[in-house]
């Protein structure tokens, strides 16, 4: 395969068709992002949330995930790993793939629509799971001890197995569409990380707007458009989210946990929880006790 590449700022990634490599960090980059590349990242160690296209979630150790071309994403630690207390790493093997070329190498060998499509496909994000997770990740720990002729192989058999495998779930909401540009980033990555940290308290409009460096009116539109949410909502999924996760790890009170998750009383933390999981706290908790 002719080979080129192009992530920003990383020099050793030019001029190749893919790259694995393995990455060891304090914590992941913060930057809310996105890039022409396609990027499949296996976490082998970290915690933190999540996000890919309009989907916000948390993430752990052991999740597998295939961002598409141009699909805006960040994997953002938890704050500890910034305090450097409890010498935590976020660990990682990411794959890279420049999906033009790839296509461009692959059309003399027949018909590249299957290829198209599902690359059109990915850009919802993929998680894959079960015996398909399992099989990805061996091929890329081989792919990363192979070199030329035998890294190729493995590399297309990884890439067969991506596409047919039943063991997924899309990410990324149905109608989603990518409506940032490149001057966006650095605002939507300052409003992401503030809402990050203080999403436990009532962060008013005014104060998020300001820290996106416009107007309340015009902060509600843009946010809206480029997430596909509303401001309101997008906190919600957050909370709900950390809510789900402390129902995982620990035990608590309902009036305990809504007031963690920023909700003053437990009937908008039960009526925002059932509206986002579609059911309720202590249905969810009683299915994760099922599962242990």
């Amino acid at each position: 395969m002719k080979p080129f590449f192009a992530i920003p700022g990383d020099k050793a990634l030019e001029q190749r068709v893919f790259l694995v490599k393995e990455i060891t960090q304090p914590y992941f980059s913060t930057e809310f992002h996105f890039h022409h590349e396609c990027q499949l990242v296996y976490v082998v160690e970290s915690a933190g949330r999540r996000i890919i296209g309009d989907n916000i979630e948390y993430f752990e150790s052991g999740e597998l995930i295939f961002v598409g071309s141009n699909t805006p994403h960040v994997w953002h630690n938890e704050q500890k790993y910034f305090e450097g207390k409890d010498k935590l790493q976020a660990r990682s093997l990411a794959l890279y793939i420049s999906p033009d070329l790839l296509v461009e190498h692959l059309d003399p060998f027949g018909n590249v629509s299957a290829v198209k499509n599902w690359l059109k496909k990915a850009q919802r994000g993929i998680q894959f799971y079960g015996n398909a997770k399992t099989a990805i990740l061996t091929l890329m720990q081989q792919m990363l001890r192979e070199q030329d002729l035998p890294q190729t192989i493995s590399f297309m058999t990884l890439l067969q197995k991506m596409m047919v495998t039943k063991e997924y779930r899309l990410l990324a909401g149905t109608n989603y569409v990518n409506l940032y540009s490149d001057k966006d980033q650095s605002r939507m990555d300052n409003v992401f990380k503030y809402i990050f940290r203080h999403f436990k308290r009532d962060i008013p409009l005014s104060e998020i707007a300001a820290i996106a460096g416009i107007n309340v009116h015009s902060f509600c539109r843009f946010f809206k458009s480029r997430t596909q949410k509303s401001f309101t909502h997008f906190v919600n999924e957050l909370r709900i989210g950390y809510a789900c996760r402390l129902l995982q790890e620990k035990e608590m009170s309902m009036a305990e946990l809504s007031n963690k998750c920023g909700y003053r009383n437990t009937t908008h933390f039960n009526r925002f929880f059932k509206k986002i999981k579609g059911k309720t706290p202590r249905d969810y908790k009683r299915e994760i006790s099922q599962l242990d």
